[in-house]
């Protein structure tokens, strides 16, 4: 196993969203960017979670109905800050 690998499985327990794919900025150009990864993400699998942040919350609030009503099993999560 390479040493990132297992450094990452040694703190995974830290951080629940080490396996989810994460967006910020979802301005007129990151809505559509985040929209296509998220769904070619999607249709490979099932079962991926995204987590999408802006600086203004309502965009990433629209951005996550947005794709939930294309896309309803999906899990979709709302940063409020980067960090998170």
């Amino acid at each position: 196993m390479k040493s990132s690998a297992r450094c990452l499985k040694a703190v995974e327990h830290l951080y629940p969203r080490a396996h989810s794919t994460s967006f910020i900025g979802l301005g007129r150009m990151g809505h559509q960017m985040a929209y296509n990864l998220f769904s070619k993400l999607y249709a490979k699998n099932s079962h991926a979670h995204f987590v999408v942040c802006d600086a203004i919350p309502d965009s990433a609030r629209s951005f996550s109905e947005n794709f939930l009503k294309h896309f309803p099993e999906v899990n979709v999560t709302v940063a409020t800050t980067p960090e998170e």
